[in-house]
Protein backbone atom coordinates (compact mmCIF):
# COMPACT_ATOMS: atom_id res chain seq x y z
CA UNK A 1 0.00 0.00 0.00
CA UNK A 2 1.05 3.79 -0.85
CA UNK A 3 0.16 6.47 2.23
CA UNK A 4 1.30 8.82 4.32
CA UNK A 5 1.62 6.47 6.72
CA UNK A 6 2.44 2.72 5.27
CA UNK A 7 5.95 1.93 6.35
CA UNK A 8 9.23 3.22 4.78
CA UNK A 9 8.79 2.21 1.26
CA UNK A 10 4.56 2.71 0.88
CA UNK A 11 5.24 6.45 2.42
CA UNK A 12 8.45 7.42 0.41
CA UNK A 13 6.21 6.45 -2.82
CA UNK A 14 4.06 8.76 -1.05
CA UNK A 15 6.03 11.71 -0.56
CA UNK A 16 8.57 11.29 -3.36
CA UNK A 17 11.04 11.53 -1.18
CA UNK A 18 13.60 8.71 0.88
CA UNK A 19 11.82 7.72 4.62
CA UNK A 20 14.26 6.60 7.29
CA UNK A 21 13.46 4.77 9.72
CA UNK A 22 16.08 3.92 12.38
CA UNK A 23 13.27 1.74 14.92
CA UNK A 24 10.66 0.07 13.36
CA UNK A 25 9.20 -1.19 16.30
CA UNK A 26 8.14 2.61 17.53
CA UNK A 27 8.07 4.43 14.73
CA UNK A 28 4.74 5.63 14.02
CA UNK A 29 4.80 4.86 10.41
CA UNK A 30 4.94 1.14 11.27
CA UNK A 31 2.15 1.15 13.14
CA UNK A 32 -0.17 -1.17 10.78
CA UNK A 33 2.47 -3.30 9.71
CA UNK A 34 5.08 -3.30 12.93
CA UNK A 35 3.14 -7.55 13.98
CA UNK A 36 4.16 -8.51 10.39
CA UNK A 37 7.46 -7.73 9.91
CA UNK A 38 8.18 -8.22 13.97
CA UNK A 39 9.21 -12.29 13.38
CA UNK A 40 11.81 -11.02 10.63
CA UNK A 41 13.97 -9.24 13.30
CA UNK A 42 14.54 -6.11 10.94
CA UNK A 43 15.28 -2.97 13.27
CA UNK A 44 15.51 -0.63 10.28
CA UNK A 45 14.79 0.57 6.79
CA UNK A 46 16.10 3.08 4.51
CA UNK A 47 13.24 3.81 1.15
CA UNK A 48 13.99 6.01 -1.61
CA UNK A 49 11.45 6.28 -4.32
CA UNK A 50 12.39 5.09 -7.79
CA UNK A 51 11.17 8.12 -10.23
CA UNK A 52 11.01 7.91 -14.14
CA UNK A 53 12.11 10.45 -16.53
CA UNK A 54 9.04 12.29 -16.52
CA UNK A 55 9.53 12.52 -12.30
CA UNK A 56 7.08 10.55 -11.12
CA UNK A 57 7.34 7.63 -9.39
CA UNK A 58 6.81 3.64 -10.32
CA UNK A 59 8.97 1.78 -7.24
CA UNK A 60 11.08 2.04 -4.51
CA UNK A 61 14.25 0.87 -3.42
CA UNK A 62 15.17 -0.24 0.63
CA UNK A 63 17.85 -1.60 2.65
CA UNK A 64 16.79 -3.22 5.61
CA UNK A 65 18.81 -3.41 8.84
CA UNK A 66 18.94 -6.09 11.59
CA UNK A 67 20.18 -3.09 13.89
CA UNK A 68 18.96 0.36 15.08
CA UNK A 69 21.55 2.08 12.54
CA UNK A 70 21.69 4.87 9.68
CA UNK A 71 22.49 4.10 6.22
CA UNK A 72 27.19 5.20 5.97
CA UNK A 73 28.42 6.46 2.50
CA UNK A 74 28.74 3.31 0.60
CA UNK A 75 24.68 2.68 1.31
CA UNK A 76 24.26 6.08 -0.30
CA UNK A 77 26.36 5.30 -3.18
CA UNK A 78 24.47 2.16 -3.98
CA UNK A 79 21.04 3.28 -3.53
CA UNK A 80 22.16 6.62 -6.13
CA UNK A 81 23.91 4.08 -8.66
CA UNK A 82 20.47 1.23 -7.93
CA UNK A 83 17.59 4.05 -8.61
CA UNK A 84 19.02 5.19 -12.12
CA UNK A 85 19.18 1.62 -13.02
CA UNK A 86 16.02 0.66 -11.49
CA UNK A 87 14.49 3.08 -13.33
CA UNK A 88 16.00 2.33 -16.63
CA UNK A 89 14.30 -1.34 -16.22
CA UNK A 90 10.90 -0.26 -14.88
CA UNK A 91 10.77 2.67 -17.95
CA UNK A 92 12.20 -0.18 -20.30
CA UNK A 93 9.54 -2.65 -19.22
CA UNK A 94 6.54 -0.07 -19.36
CA UNK A 95 7.99 0.69 -22.97
CA UNK A 96 7.79 -3.04 -24.01
CA UNK A 97 4.11 -3.49 -21.93
CA UNK A 98 2.85 -0.13 -23.93
CA UNK A 99 4.53 -1.62 -27.16
CA UNK A 100 2.98 -4.92 -26.70
CA UNK A 101 -0.31 -3.40 -26.23
CA UNK A 102 -0.40 -1.16 -29.19
CA UNK A 103 1.00 -3.87 -31.31
CA UNK A 104 -1.20 -6.81 -30.28
CA UNK A 105 -4.78 -4.77 -28.76
CA UNK A 106 -7.45 -2.85 -30.35
CA UNK A 107 -6.80 0.51 -28.79
CA UNK A 108 -10.51 1.55 -28.75
CA UNK A 109 -12.26 -1.67 -27.58
CA UNK A 110 -9.18 -3.73 -26.27
CA UNK A 111 -10.25 -6.29 -27.77
CA UNK A 112 -7.00 -8.11 -29.59
CA UNK A 113 -6.58 -6.95 -32.72
CA UNK A 114 -6.45 -9.47 -36.07
CA UNK A 115 -2.52 -10.49 -35.33
CA UNK A 116 -3.52 -11.23 -32.03
CA UNK A 117 -6.57 -13.42 -32.92
CA UNK A 118 -4.95 -14.86 -35.58
CA UNK A 119 -1.71 -16.07 -33.44
CA UNK A 120 -4.62 -17.32 -30.72
CA UNK A 121 -6.58 -19.14 -32.53
CA UNK A 122 -4.25 -20.81 -34.70
CA UNK A 123 -3.20 -22.70 -31.21
CA UNK A 124 -6.72 -23.09 -30.46
CA UNK A 125 -7.42 -24.75 -33.96
CA UNK A 126 -4.13 -26.94 -33.19
CA UNK A 127 -5.09 -27.74 -30.05
CA UNK A 128 -8.41 -28.94 -30.93
CA UNK A 129 -7.28 -30.87 -33.87
CA UNK A 130 -5.40 -32.97 -31.42
CA UNK A 131 -8.22 -33.93 -29.28
CA UNK A 132 -10.61 -34.30 -32.14
CA UNK A 133 -12.96 -31.78 -30.90
CA UNK A 134 -14.69 -28.84 -32.71
CA UNK A 135 -15.41 -25.25 -33.33
CA UNK A 136 -17.13 -22.82 -34.44
CA UNK A 137 -16.44 -19.41 -36.11
CA UNK A 138 -18.55 -16.11 -35.88
CA UNK A 139 -17.92 -13.24 -38.17
CA UNK A 140 -20.11 -10.31 -36.85
CA UNK A 141 -20.35 -7.12 -38.86
CA UNK A 142 -22.57 -4.05 -37.59
CA UNK A 143 -25.22 -3.16 -39.94
CA UNK A 144 -25.52 0.29 -40.97
CA UNK A 145 -22.96 1.33 -38.71
CA UNK A 146 -21.60 3.99 -41.22
CA UNK A 147 -25.09 6.23 -40.10
CA UNK A 148 -23.88 6.15 -36.83
CA UNK A 149 -21.01 8.03 -37.96
CA UNK A 150 -22.48 10.34 -40.08
CA UNK A 151 -25.01 11.32 -37.96
CA UNK A 152 -23.51 11.70 -34.53
CA UNK A 153 -19.89 11.54 -35.45
CA UNK A 154 -17.28 9.51 -34.76
CA UNK A 155 -17.12 9.63 -31.02
CA UNK A 156 -20.45 8.45 -30.96
CA UNK A 157 -19.66 5.28 -33.06
CA UNK A 158 -16.82 4.30 -31.18
CA UNK A 159 -18.59 4.60 -27.79
CA UNK A 160 -20.94 1.78 -29.80
CA UNK A 161 -17.89 -0.21 -30.79
CA UNK A 162 -16.62 -0.41 -26.96
CA UNK A 163 -20.71 -1.43 -25.98
CA UNK A 164 -19.75 -3.90 -29.21
CA UNK A 165 -16.91 -5.21 -27.28
CA UNK A 166 -18.30 -5.68 -24.28
CA UNK A 167 -21.25 -7.83 -25.21
CA UNK A 168 -19.81 -9.91 -26.54
CA UNK A 169 -17.30 -10.54 -23.94
CA UNK A 170 -20.51 -11.44 -21.97
CA UNK A 171 -21.88 -13.90 -24.46
CA UNK A 172 -19.19 -15.72 -24.25
CA UNK A 173 -17.16 -18.41 -22.36
CA UNK A 174 -13.32 -18.08 -20.44
CA UNK A 175 -12.36 -20.31 -23.24
CA UNK A 176 -13.46 -18.83 -26.29
CA UNK A 177 -12.24 -16.30 -28.09
CA UNK A 178 -13.10 -12.36 -28.95
CA UNK A 179 -11.11 -10.32 -31.54
CA UNK A 180 -11.82 -7.04 -33.45
CA UNK A 181 -10.55 -7.60 -37.00
CA UNK A 182 -11.46 -3.68 -38.15
CA UNK A 183 -14.09 -0.97 -38.38
CA UNK A 184 -17.43 -2.75 -37.46
CA UNK A 185 -16.06 -6.24 -37.84
CA UNK A 186 -15.81 -8.37 -34.99
CA UNK A 187 -14.57 -12.04 -34.70
CA UNK A 188 -15.31 -15.22 -32.10
CA UNK A 189 -14.28 -18.18 -32.11
CA UNK A 190 -16.45 -20.62 -30.11
CA UNK A 191 -14.19 -24.03 -28.86
CA UNK A 192 -15.45 -27.15 -28.43
CA UNK A 193 -19.02 -26.91 -29.60
CA UNK A 194 -21.41 -28.57 -31.75
CA UNK A 195 -23.54 -26.74 -34.85
CA UNK A 196 -26.49 -26.67 -32.56
CA UNK A 197 -24.36 -24.68 -30.33
CA UNK A 198 -23.05 -22.31 -32.11
CA UNK A 199 -26.31 -21.69 -33.65
CA UNK A 200 -27.69 -21.22 -29.95
CA UNK A 201 -24.66 -18.97 -29.14
CA UNK A 202 -24.78 -16.66 -32.51
CA UNK A 203 -28.12 -16.29 -31.74
CA UNK A 204 -27.91 -14.92 -28.13
CA UNK A 205 -24.96 -13.11 -29.55
CA UNK A 206 -27.67 -11.34 -31.77
CA UNK A 207 -30.00 -10.63 -29.29
CA UNK A 208 -27.40 -9.26 -26.96
CA UNK A 209 -26.05 -6.66 -29.61
CA UNK A 210 -29.68 -6.19 -30.70
CA UNK A 211 -30.46 -4.23 -27.33
CA UNK A 212 -30.84 -0.48 -27.39
CA UNK A 213 -28.36 2.02 -25.85
CA UNK A 214 -28.08 5.41 -25.22
CA UNK A 215 -25.36 6.95 -26.81
CA UNK A 216 -25.28 11.06 -25.81
CA UNK A 217 -28.53 11.16 -25.14
CA UNK A 218 -30.07 9.31 -27.96
CA UNK A 219 -31.31 5.30 -28.16
CA UNK A 220 -29.61 3.33 -30.94
CA UNK A 221 -30.74 -0.13 -31.87
CA UNK A 222 -27.77 -1.87 -33.60
CA UNK A 223 -28.16 -4.61 -36.08
CA UNK A 224 -25.88 -7.17 -36.74
CA UNK A 225 -25.15 -9.42 -39.32
CA UNK A 226 -23.46 -13.00 -38.81
CA UNK A 227 -21.58 -15.87 -40.64
CA UNK A 228 -20.94 -19.34 -39.19
CA UNK A 229 -18.10 -21.40 -40.09
CA UNK A 230 -17.68 -24.65 -38.55
CA UNK A 231 -14.14 -26.28 -37.45
CA UNK A 232 -12.99 -29.00 -39.37
CA UNK A 233 -15.77 -29.10 -41.96
CA UNK A 234 -15.72 -25.59 -43.34
CA UNK A 235 -12.33 -25.15 -43.19
CA UNK A 236 -8.83 -26.53 -40.99
CA UNK A 237 -6.75 -23.44 -41.00
CA UNK A 238 -8.20 -19.81 -39.20
CA UNK A 239 -7.59 -17.52 -42.46
CA UNK A 240 -10.30 -20.09 -43.95
CA UNK A 241 -12.47 -19.95 -41.72
CA UNK A 242 -12.27 -16.13 -41.80
CA UNK A 243 -12.75 -15.92 -45.20
CA UNK A 244 -15.73 -18.65 -45.50
CA UNK A 245 -17.33 -16.76 -42.27
CA UNK A 246 -16.99 -13.63 -44.06
CA UNK A 247 -18.87 -15.22 -46.85
CA UNK A 248 -21.54 -15.98 -44.53
CA UNK A 249 -21.73 -13.11 -43.26
CA UNK A 250 -22.12 -11.46 -46.35
CA UNK A 251 -25.28 -13.75 -47.19
CA UNK A 252 -26.81 -13.16 -43.86
CA UNK A 253 -26.47 -8.94 -44.60
CA UNK A 254 -27.74 -9.62 -48.33
CA UNK A 255 -30.52 -12.18 -47.64
CA UNK A 256 -31.71 -10.35 -44.00
CA UNK A 257 -30.01 -7.74 -42.10
CA UNK A 258 -29.44 -8.68 -38.56
CA UNK A 259 -29.27 -12.26 -38.84
CA UNK A 260 -27.09 -15.46 -39.03
CA UNK A 261 -26.04 -17.23 -41.60
CA UNK A 262 -24.11 -20.86 -42.01
CA UNK A 263 -21.51 -21.08 -44.37
CA UNK A 264 -22.11 -23.86 -46.94
CA UNK A 265 -20.06 -24.60 -50.14
CA UNK A 266 -22.39 -23.20 -52.63
CA UNK A 267 -21.47 -20.03 -51.59
CA UNK A 268 -19.37 -18.87 -55.00
CA UNK A 269 -21.07 -16.10 -56.40
CA UNK A 270 -17.98 -13.89 -55.24
CA UNK A 271 -16.02 -16.71 -56.44
CA UNK A 272 -17.29 -16.61 -60.03
CA UNK A 273 -17.31 -12.71 -59.75
CA UNK A 274 -13.40 -13.01 -59.11
CA UNK A 275 -12.54 -15.23 -61.64
CA UNK A 276 -14.31 -13.07 -64.22
CA UNK A 277 -12.20 -10.36 -62.51
CA UNK A 278 -9.15 -12.23 -62.96
CA UNK A 279 -9.48 -12.49 -66.87
CA UNK A 280 -10.71 -8.99 -67.32
CA UNK A 281 -6.98 -8.09 -65.71
CA UNK A 282 -4.76 -10.44 -67.79
CA UNK A 283 -6.66 -8.58 -71.10
CA UNK A 284 -6.08 -5.02 -69.45
CA UNK A 285 -2.32 -5.98 -68.81
CA UNK A 286 -2.01 -6.54 -72.35
CA UNK A 287 -4.01 -3.81 -73.97
CA UNK A 288 -2.98 -0.98 -72.02
CA UNK A 289 -5.95 -0.29 -69.80
CA UNK A 290 -3.78 0.46 -66.54
CA UNK A 291 -2.74 4.13 -65.69
CA UNK A 292 -1.45 6.14 -62.99
CA UNK A 293 -2.37 8.83 -61.06
CA UNK A 294 -0.22 10.66 -58.62
CA UNK A 295 -1.07 12.82 -55.40
CA UNK A 296 1.32 15.36 -53.88
CA UNK A 297 2.99 14.70 -50.06
CA UNK A 298 4.08 17.96 -48.95
CA UNK A 299 6.19 19.55 -45.81
CA UNK A 300 4.55 20.75 -43.21
CA UNK A 301 6.96 23.11 -42.71
CA UNK A 302 6.31 27.07 -43.22
CA UNK A 303 7.90 26.25 -46.92
CA UNK A 304 5.11 23.72 -47.87
CA UNK A 305 7.55 22.35 -50.26
CA UNK A 306 7.20 18.80 -52.25
CA UNK A 307 8.50 15.61 -50.38
CA UNK A 308 7.24 14.15 -53.27
CA UNK A 309 4.54 12.04 -55.15
CA UNK A 310 2.81 8.96 -54.47
CA UNK A 311 1.86 6.82 -57.35
CA UNK A 312 -1.35 4.90 -57.43
CA UNK A 313 -2.54 2.36 -59.77
CA UNK A 314 -5.90 2.90 -61.85
CA UNK A 315 -8.17 0.76 -64.03
CA UNK A 316 -10.60 1.59 -66.24
CA UNK A 317 -12.20 -1.38 -67.60
CA UNK A 318 -14.02 -0.54 -71.13
CA UNK A 319 -17.36 -1.73 -69.70
CA UNK A 320 -17.19 -1.40 -65.80
CA UNK A 321 -15.60 1.65 -65.52
CA UNK A 322 -12.86 2.45 -62.65
CA UNK A 323 -12.54 -0.62 -61.05
CA UNK A 324 -10.91 0.01 -57.78
CA UNK A 325 -7.20 -0.76 -56.59
CA UNK A 326 -8.37 -2.83 -53.19
CA UNK A 327 -10.54 -5.58 -55.86
CA UNK A 328 -7.85 -6.33 -58.47
CA UNK A 329 -4.53 -5.95 -56.60
CA UNK A 330 -5.49 -9.00 -54.64
CA UNK A 331 -7.04 -10.64 -58.09
CA UNK A 332 -3.63 -9.88 -59.15
CA UNK A 333 -1.65 -11.64 -56.25
CA UNK A 334 -3.71 -14.64 -56.36
CA UNK A 335 -3.12 -15.28 -60.11
CA UNK A 336 0.31 -14.37 -60.54
CA UNK A 337 -0.24 -11.92 -62.49
CA UNK A 338 1.73 -9.26 -60.01
CA UNK A 339 5.00 -9.57 -61.35
CA UNK A 340 4.22 -8.25 -64.74
CA UNK A 341 1.97 -5.44 -62.73
CA UNK A 342 4.77 -4.54 -60.60
CA UNK A 343 7.43 -4.77 -63.32
CA UNK A 344 4.76 -1.96 -65.26
CA UNK A 345 4.57 0.30 -62.53
CA UNK A 346 8.27 0.31 -62.26
CA UNK A 347 8.96 1.30 -65.73
CA UNK A 348 5.86 3.56 -66.09
CA UNK A 349 7.17 5.76 -62.98
CA UNK A 350 10.65 5.72 -63.52
CA UNK A 351 9.86 6.89 -67.36
CA UNK A 352 7.31 9.46 -65.93
CA UNK A 353 10.16 10.52 -63.16
CA UNK A 354 12.40 11.12 -66.02
CA UNK A 355 10.22 13.32 -68.52
CA UNK A 356 9.44 15.20 -65.17
CA UNK A 357 13.59 16.15 -64.81
CA UNK A 358 13.72 16.42 -68.50
CA UNK A 359 10.88 19.14 -68.08
CA UNK A 360 12.64 20.85 -65.07
CA UNK A 361 10.13 20.23 -62.43
CA UNK A 362 11.07 19.44 -59.05
CA UNK A 363 9.56 15.94 -57.93
CA UNK A 364 12.16 14.63 -55.13
CA UNK A 365 10.88 11.05 -55.15
CA UNK A 366 7.86 8.41 -56.60
CA UNK A 367 6.46 6.44 -53.65
CA UNK A 368 5.44 3.19 -55.27
CA UNK A 369 3.23 0.15 -53.34
CA UNK A 370 4.86 -3.22 -53.56
CA UNK A 371 3.17 -6.11 -53.37
CA UNK A 372 3.64 -8.67 -50.39
CA UNK A 373 3.87 -11.54 -52.92
CA UNK A 374 7.37 -9.40 -54.53
CA UNK A 375 9.31 -10.54 -51.50
CA UNK A 376 8.65 -14.23 -51.97
CA UNK A 377 10.88 -14.02 -54.87
CA UNK A 378 14.54 -14.30 -54.61
CA UNK A 379 15.61 -12.13 -57.09
CA UNK A 380 13.42 -9.52 -56.44
CA UNK A 381 16.28 -6.84 -54.94
CA UNK A 382 18.37 -7.48 -57.56
CA UNK A 383 16.28 -7.00 -60.26
CA UNK A 384 14.46 -4.30 -59.10
CA UNK A 385 17.96 -2.30 -58.96
CA UNK A 386 18.57 -3.97 -62.52
CA UNK A 387 15.26 -1.93 -63.77
CA UNK A 388 16.03 1.19 -62.49
CA UNK A 389 19.34 1.62 -63.30
CA UNK A 390 18.09 0.80 -66.99
CA UNK A 391 16.21 4.12 -67.13
CA UNK A 392 19.58 6.20 -65.33
CA UNK A 393 17.71 6.14 -62.02
CA UNK A 394 19.11 6.06 -58.81
CA UNK A 395 17.16 3.87 -55.93
CA UNK A 396 16.72 6.61 -53.77
CA UNK A 397 14.92 8.34 -56.19
CA UNK A 398 12.15 5.72 -55.29
CA UNK A 399 10.30 5.58 -52.07
CA UNK A 400 9.15 1.69 -51.81
CA UNK A 401 6.14 1.29 -49.77
CA UNK A 402 5.56 -2.24 -47.98
CA UNK A 403 2.43 -3.54 -46.39
CA UNK A 404 2.59 -4.37 -41.97
CA UNK A 405 2.06 -8.01 -43.12
CA UNK A 406 5.37 -7.85 -45.00
CA UNK A 407 7.12 -7.18 -41.67
CA UNK A 408 5.69 -9.43 -40.05
CA UNK A 409 6.28 -12.17 -42.34
CA UNK A 410 8.78 -14.75 -40.80
CA UNK A 411 9.47 -16.13 -44.04
CA UNK A 412 13.80 -16.06 -44.62
CA UNK A 413 13.44 -14.71 -47.90
CA UNK A 414 11.12 -11.69 -47.13
CA UNK A 415 13.98 -10.55 -44.39
CA UNK A 416 16.56 -11.11 -46.46
CA UNK A 417 14.92 -9.06 -49.66
CA UNK A 418 14.27 -6.31 -47.46
CA UNK A 419 18.13 -5.91 -46.18
CA UNK A 420 18.86 -6.16 -49.54
CA UNK A 421 16.73 -3.19 -50.71
CA UNK A 422 18.46 -1.21 -47.63
CA UNK A 423 21.88 -1.93 -48.55
CA UNK A 424 21.39 -1.22 -52.47
CA UNK A 425 19.98 1.96 -51.12
CA UNK A 426 16.23 1.93 -51.38
CA UNK A 427 14.43 3.73 -48.89
CA UNK A 428 11.56 1.79 -47.39
CA UNK A 429 7.96 2.89 -45.94
CA UNK A 430 5.51 1.25 -43.71
CA UNK A 431 2.09 1.71 -45.61
CA UNK A 432 -1.58 2.34 -44.10
CA UNK A 433 0.25 1.91 -40.60
CA UNK A 434 -1.86 1.06 -37.97
CA UNK A 435 -4.44 -1.18 -39.26
CA UNK A 436 -4.64 -4.84 -40.08
CA UNK A 437 -1.29 -5.95 -38.18
CA UNK A 438 0.56 -3.71 -35.83
CA UNK A 439 4.18 -4.45 -36.38
CA UNK A 440 5.41 -1.60 -33.43
CA UNK A 441 7.59 -4.11 -32.25
CA UNK A 442 9.53 -4.69 -35.70
CA UNK A 443 10.33 -1.42 -35.90
CA UNK A 444 13.71 -1.27 -33.85
CA UNK A 445 14.74 -4.24 -36.25
CA UNK A 446 13.57 -3.77 -40.24
CA UNK A 447 15.35 -0.80 -41.98
CA UNK A 448 12.49 1.45 -42.63
CA UNK A 449 12.57 5.18 -43.07
CA UNK A 450 9.04 6.19 -43.26
CA UNK A 451 5.41 5.79 -41.90
CA UNK A 452 2.33 6.28 -43.15
CA UNK A 453 -0.28 7.11 -41.00
CA UNK A 454 -3.20 5.69 -42.39
CA UNK A 455 -6.14 7.81 -42.73
CA UNK A 456 -8.45 6.65 -40.92
CA UNK A 457 -6.92 7.70 -37.76
CA UNK A 458 -6.21 11.33 -39.34
CA UNK A 459 -9.89 11.25 -40.12
CA UNK A 460 -10.83 11.01 -36.70
CA UNK A 461 -8.46 13.43 -34.79
CA UNK A 462 -11.27 16.15 -34.29
CA UNK A 463 -13.58 13.40 -32.72
CA UNK A 464 -11.79 10.58 -31.26
CA UNK A 465 -9.53 10.91 -28.44
CA UNK A 466 -8.22 7.56 -29.28
CA UNK A 467 -6.80 8.23 -32.54
CA UNK A 468 -5.11 11.58 -30.90
CA UNK A 469 -3.77 9.11 -28.33
CA UNK A 470 -2.31 6.87 -30.87
CA UNK A 471 -1.06 9.11 -33.36
CA UNK A 472 0.92 11.24 -30.77
CA UNK A 473 2.55 7.74 -29.53
CA UNK A 474 3.24 6.76 -33.39
CA UNK A 475 4.66 9.81 -34.37
CA UNK A 476 7.08 9.78 -30.71
CA UNK A 477 7.90 6.55 -31.40
CA UNK A 478 8.77 7.37 -34.92
CA UNK A 479 10.70 10.94 -34.12
CA UNK A 480 13.02 8.77 -31.56
CA UNK A 481 13.83 5.82 -34.39
CA UNK A 482 14.91 8.91 -36.35
CA UNK A 483 11.73 7.70 -38.70
CA UNK A 484 9.75 10.00 -41.10
CA UNK A 485 6.04 10.15 -40.47
CA UNK A 486 3.59 10.49 -43.25
CA UNK A 487 0.01 11.68 -42.42
CA UNK A 488 -2.43 10.26 -45.16
CA UNK A 489 -5.90 11.22 -45.65
CA UNK A 490 -5.74 14.80 -44.85
CA UNK A 491 -9.03 16.58 -45.71
CA UNK A 492 -9.48 19.67 -43.58
CA UNK A 493 -7.54 22.60 -42.25
CA UNK A 494 -8.68 21.35 -38.68
CA UNK A 495 -6.52 18.61 -39.42
CA UNK A 496 -3.85 20.25 -41.39
CA UNK A 497 -3.30 22.34 -37.99
CA UNK A 498 -3.51 19.52 -35.26
CA UNK A 499 -0.57 17.60 -37.26
CA UNK A 500 1.40 20.76 -37.75
CA UNK A 501 0.95 21.72 -34.51
CA UNK A 502 1.88 18.44 -33.18
CA UNK A 503 5.04 17.85 -35.56
CA UNK A 504 4.18 15.87 -38.15
CA UNK A 505 6.70 16.60 -40.77
CA UNK A 506 4.40 15.46 -44.36
CA UNK A 507 1.06 15.58 -45.14
CA UNK A 508 -0.59 13.87 -48.23
CA UNK A 509 -4.35 14.48 -48.58
CA UNK A 510 -7.29 15.85 -50.79
CA UNK A 511 -7.16 19.24 -48.76
CA UNK A 512 -3.84 19.57 -50.77
CA UNK A 513 -4.82 17.66 -54.11
CA UNK A 514 -6.37 14.36 -55.32
CA UNK A 515 -4.62 11.99 -57.03
CA UNK A 516 -3.73 13.41 -60.44
CA UNK A 517 -2.96 12.21 -63.97
CA UNK A 518 0.75 13.36 -65.00
CA UNK A 519 -0.20 16.18 -67.07
CA UNK A 520 -2.31 17.42 -64.30
CA UNK A 521 -0.02 17.15 -61.75
CA UNK A 522 3.02 19.10 -64.23
CA UNK A 523 0.09 22.01 -64.01
CA UNK A 524 -0.57 21.93 -60.56
CA UNK A 525 3.06 22.00 -59.75
CA UNK A 526 3.33 24.92 -62.05
CA UNK A 527 0.77 26.67 -60.25
CA UNK A 528 2.20 26.12 -56.58
CA UNK A 529 4.37 29.45 -55.10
Amino acid sequence: PIGPNAGSCGTAAWRGEPVLVTDIETDPLWTDYRAVFAPTGLKACWSSPIKNHQGRVVGTFAFYFQDHRVPDALHHRLVEVCLHLCALALEREASRARIHQLAYYDVLTGLPNRAMFRQSAERALERLDREGRSAALLYIDLDRFKRVNDNQGHAAGDALLREVAARLNQCVRPQDLVGRLSGDEFVVLLTGCTTEQAEQTAQRVLEALGESVQIDGQTHQPQASLGIALFPGDGQEIDTLLRHGDQAMYQAKSDSRHSLRLFNPEMNQRTQARAALELALRQALQQGQLSLHYQPQIRSDGTHTLYGVEALMRWNHPEWGMVPPDRFIPVAEEAGLIRPMSDWLVDEVCQQLNRWRQACLPVPRVALNLSAKSFHEPDFSAQLEGRLRGHGLQPSDLMLEITESVMMDTRSITTANIQDLHARGFHLSLDDFGTGYSSLSYLHRLPIQELKLDKSFVQDLSTSQAARTLTLSVMSIARSLGIEVVAEGVETPDQQAWLQSHGAPVLQGYLFSRPLPAPDLERWLQQQP
